[in-house]
């Protein structure tokens, strides 16, 4: 299994499509927000989508998708000079995750994502988003569940598209596409509280520490120890937040030895101690 399809199984995802509206003539719809990733299929028809501070619009059309992996100020309103254009049906979703690893992998996606329908294409995107539009249509039984797992797959899409267009630039997504480091970031996700050092790290992608280095500095965009402090730290504001955990559970959890040494850490990192958190 590729490195990417390993971290998708990882993200436990669960889409779920919120809102079906129909619109003509002028009109205006705003994005509203739940804290998580926000997708809008435009199932008939066309519109244009203004997002944060850009002032052209996008021209949506049928079959095209746009997701917004973090909370962004939008808008899909109906265009300037519709003429005799066809009324607008807009499908509305959000993905959710059980994982926090989730959150590692929305930050490294660009802030707007535009995924384009691809008329007669009877594999890929194309033959997914032709299957949801159908679906939704339908009044068959089991037609809500069906919808929602297709919108599944279609957070693979959008993902794949992220990392094509992240090739040039570090990051998660870039580094799973490496033969070396991917396998290791897998890892370091997977088994967070190992006792991880340069040299086992090195050693696993039979590097020398110093081009080992270079190289994850390179693709992710930070050194090895720091990507894995980041990401300890992030799971034990999880724990502490959102599952109640102890200082020190948090702390063993994250793989720090003693709760000491993990407040010291957490605080560094965020600037308060970890009992805020938790008490927060």
């Amino acid at each position: 299994m590729d490195p990417l399809s390993q971290l998708l199984r990882q993200l436990r995802l669960s889409a779920r499509i919120f809102h079906r509206s129909l619109h003509c003539g002028t009109w205006t719809l705003e994005g509203e927000y739940e804290q998580k990733a926000m997708f809008h299929l435009v199932a008939a028809g066309r519109c244009e989508l203004r997002a944060g501070k850009d002032v052209n619009p996008v021209l949506l059309e049928r079959g095209d998708v746009v997701m917004f992996p973090r909370p962004t100020d939008h808008i899909l309103q109906s265009l300037h000079n519709p003429g005799a254009a066809a009324d607008t049906l807009l499908l509305c979703g959000y993905f959710d995750f059980e994982s926090p690893l989730a959150q590692v992998v929305l930050d490294v996606l660009p802030p707007q994502l535009v995924l384009r329908h691809q008329p007669g294409s009877a594999v890929g995107a194309g033959s997914l988003l032709e299957l949801i539009i159908a679906e939704s249509g339908t009044n068959a039984l089991g037609r809500d569940v069906l919808v929602d797992k297709l919108a599944d797959a279609l957070f693979v899409y959008v993902v794949r598209q992220g990392a094509d267009l992240g090739q040039q630039h570090a990051g998660l997504l870039y580094g799973l596409t490496d033969a070396r480091l991917g396998p290791l970031l897998l890892a370091l996700h997977e088994r967070p509280a190992e006792p991880w050092t340069l040299a086992r790290m090195a050693a696993g992608v039979h590097l020398s520490r110093a081009a080992f280095v270079r190289r994850f500095q390179s693709v992710v965009g930070m050194p090895p120890m720091s990507y894995l402090a980041r990401w300890r730290m992030h799971l034990a504001l999880l724990e502490l937040g959102e599952r109640g955990a102890t200082v020190a559970e948090a702390g063993r959890r994250a793989g720090y030895a003693t709760e000491s040494a993990f407040s010291r850490a957490f605080k560094r990192t965020f600037g308060y101690p970890p009992s805020t958190a938790r008490s927060a």
